[in-house]
């Protein structure tokens, strides 16, 4: 084998933790020579850097392979997803055409549903982007999906009736579809019949007793009845997947007190929440959302530690996707949510650390990461605990009109601290608490609220029933 992918392997190898790199500048520029090389490294390592890549470069990579869909088919679910987001459905046909039965599954769970119920305009455009994806892999679908999903999916788009022999001539007046001459087809919607009909041809043409079944189903059943049935199999699904129902998803913002959690100084030596289809890396490239964690991250060589971190990592943002919740999975809503994940476990780990190295590398070894994310929350939380006593007291009165009287910034960082999922203001914009300094920032503005509100009440005797009494048409003070 030739120097390059040694060398290569070597140079890609420091790269960090999560850090994406450019791998293609390794890589001389004939495509064929890049090819060549690209092949002659193992299976897992092509893998690896196909997960260091991401968007078009990810799909470039993924297809320099001479086994591209072997490649493909060992990509974490997760991963296709955000994959084929990154660069459009439309352009991730091919991509798409490679998946397996569970990853094509995977993204119809993620992008098919508006809380709920489904979405008829992301079914039809998923339905067309399958029929692009080639007559194998219609099959594949027809031969892997729930009969029930199936029918849910026709069900929005398609009316089914049949006609007996005496209604021949009705049946010449309707434009209906049928391919047994008993099952007769109206398509609903637009676009809705270019899409259907090859569907049920090659559904009906591998399986015409499954078609029958199909049929008599969409006479027979409920769309309600479907659509709830569909709803519980795909959160069953996810479930599998490292996303959990929305209560058990909450745990992650129950208040855990920072001030009271035990650092222990033993590793943890086994992963607390496996994620049996692998761990993707698409969430851990927003570690430097939190540079203090960020720089601590990068200093954790042993691959044990690394993978119990990294599925930790993941389960924990799963769960953060679920608990906001969003009503669907958008790529911008869910890469908000990720931010917002390691804005907490950076404030998390500062916290507890007290921004000491050593310590925080001896947290991150020995504390679950969902702890250290409960402290970055925790400590947000008994700052508003402090807010809530300062509002009760006897200038404001337990009254939120009279936080009226504040000045900016301080009426917005207050009421901002008192949000049952507090928030920080910044010159006007909601951000995440991000590290210790934005902590202690609303912590200063407290303080002043609270000596502004002891000098006017107990010094000036002003209190807010009194301001609000007093006439000041003509008082430009």
């Amino acid at each position: 084998r030739p120097a390059c992918p040694r060398n290569l392997l070597g140079d890609f190898a420091t790269c960090g933790f999560t850090e994406m790199v450019d791998f293609h500048s390794f890589l001389p520029e004939d495509p064929e020579e890049a090819q060549r090389i690209f092949n002659t490294l193992p299976a897992e390592q092509q893998l690896e850097i196909v997960l260091k890549t991401r968007g078009k470069e990810r799909i470039h990579t993924l297809f320099l392979s001479e086994d591209a869909q072997e490649l493909v088919r060992r990509l974490p679910e997760l991963e296709v997803f955000f994959t084929v987001k990154e660069v459009g459905e439309k352009d991730a046909v091919d991509l798409i055409s490679l998946t397996t039965p569970e990853q094509f599954q995977y993204l119809l769970d993620l992008d098919f549903w508006k809380k709920d119920q489904l979405d008829p305009e992301k079914v039809l455009h998923w339905m067309e982007i399958l029929i692009e994806s080639g007559e194998e892999k219609v099959i594949q679908f027809i031969r892997s999906a729930d009969p029930e999903f199936i029918a849910l999916l026709l069900k929005k788009f398609l009316h089914v009736m049949t006609l007996e022999e005496e209604s021949l001539e009705g049946r010449e007046r309707i434009p209906l579809f049928t391919l047994d001459q008993y099952y007769y087809v109206g398509f609903k919607g637009k676009g809705a019949r270019e899409v259907f009909q090859p569907f049920l041809r090659i559904l009906y043409r591998i399986d015409e007793e499954g078609y029958r079944r199909l049929m008599e189903a969409m006479i027979r059943e409920l769309e309600s009845d479907l659509e709830e049935t569909g709803y519980r199999l795909r959160n069953s699904r996810l479930a599998d997947y490292g996303f959990p129902d929305f209560e058990e998803a909450l745990e992650i913002y129950r208040f855990v007190n920072p001030d009271s959690l035990t650092v222990g100084e033993s590793p943890l030596l086994a992963v607390q929440e496996e994620i049996p289809q692998g761990s993707p890396t698409f969430y851990l490239t927003f570690q430097r959302e939190g540079p203090f964690l960020s720089s601590l991250l990068s200093k954790i060589n042993d691959p044990s530690v690394q993978n119990r971190l990294s599925v930790e990592m993941t389960s924990l943002c799963n769960k953060a996707i679920v608990a906001e919740p969003l009503d669907q999975f958008e790529m911008d809503g869910m890469k908000r949510v990720t931010q917002k994940v390691f804005h907490t476990l950076n404030l998390g780990l500062q916290y507890l650390s007290k921004e000491d190295e050593e310590k925080g590398l001896r947290i991150l070894r020995s504390v679950p990461v969902q702890k250290i994310f409960q402290s970055g929350v925790g400590a947000t939380l008994l700052l508003r605990r402090e807010a809530e006593e300062l509002l009760k007291g006897s200038w404001f009165g337990g009254n939120r009109e009279n936080l009226s009287f504040l000045d900016p910034p301080y009426r917005d960082q207050f009421e901002g601290i008192l949000r049952r999922r507090p928030v920080f203001y910044r010159d006007g914009f909601i951000e995440d608490f991000k590290d210790l300094e934005d902590l202690k920032e609303i912590d200063r503005s407290i303080e002043i609220i609270r000596a502004a509100a002891e000098t006017t009440g107990e010094r000036l005797h002003l209190h807010p029933d009194t301001l609000k009494g007093m006439d000041l048409k003509n008082c430009h003070p």
